[in-house]
């Protein structure tokens, strides 16, 4: 891992000042391994894409206009196959023959694997921990912008400078952080592996009931090529499966 991972892991590891509140928090797991968070204010934006947008889906419309009541806290990094073992004691990733492997995003975790590292995590007396909900993740994602990446609208070689994709990924995922972040602070929101939410897969339209059995991850990977990667790309799949490409991200509710 890079010099500057480390210096980034230094400066946001601060202590919170008593009373005020920090937009980073740094979590410590009971074998002293950090999970870190960025404090995302409440806000409005838009969600989905419009019709114009190159490489949009269907089902990334119609737009519409969110409220995101409450702050939250989001994880500055994708969770680290380190901290998945921290929790669970075995690592289910596909990728873990590099000597630097534990850095990397864990993957090969199903949408029910991750609601057992959640029940596990929030017993450990650290707070609440929750995977966020799909309008919180491109809220975040997009970080104020309103464009197809959260880097602008061109595809090409930007993509390649700020994400992990398909084909410059060389077929593997790569430690968390290597990239820029977005204009919020946080890693890898796009590209690297996909994301679950916690929500059920339903049209924005409401024109289907959500569908039990599947959840929507976001975010592309790097199995993905560039449209992918776009701020209002959304997908879904089955609760019982995991794959290479979809990891996690966790949302951090304090005790207090």
């Amino acid at each position: 891992m890079s010099r500057v991972f480390y210096l980034v892991v230094a400066l946001i590891g601060w202590p919170l000042l008593a009373g005020a509140q920090s937009s980073v928090r740094t979590v410590f797991l009971p074998d002293s391994k950090p999970l870190y968070f960025q404090y995302i204010s409440a806000g409005q934006f838009t969600m989905g894409s419009p019709e114009s947008e190159p490489g949009r889906d269907r089902d990334e419309g119609p737009q519409k206009k969110v409220d995101i009541e409450t702050g939250f806290y989001l994880g500055t990094y994708e969770v680290t196959q380190q901290q998945w073992l921290s929790v669970m004691h075995y690592n289910p990733a596909v990728f873990k023959h590099r000597a630097n492997h534990l850095q990397f995003p864990v993957e090969s975790v199903s949408w029910s694997e991750v609601q057992l590292f959640l029940e596990q995590l929030n017993c450990m007396g650290l707070g609440h921990f929750r995977l966020p909900t799909e309008a919180e993740w491109e809220y975040a994602c997009r970080a104020g912008t309103d464009t197809r990446f959260y880097w602008g609208e061109e595809e090409n070689w930007t993509v390649h400078r700020n994400a992990w994709a398909n084909s410059r990924s060389m077929a593997e995922i790569h430690p968390v952080g290597e990239k820029p972040p977005n204009p919020w602070g946080l890693y890898d929101m796009s590209g690297n592996v996909w994301e679950w939410t916690s929500d059920k897969y339903q049209p924005y339209d409401e024109s289907r009931p959500p569908v039990d059995s599947l959840r929507v991850f976001r975010g592309g990977s790097w199995f993905d090529f560039e449209n992918a990667v776009r701020c209002a790309n959304r997908h879904k799949h089955g609760t019982a499966q995991g794959y290479p490409a979809i990891g996690l991200r966790l949302v951090y509710e304090p005790n207090e």
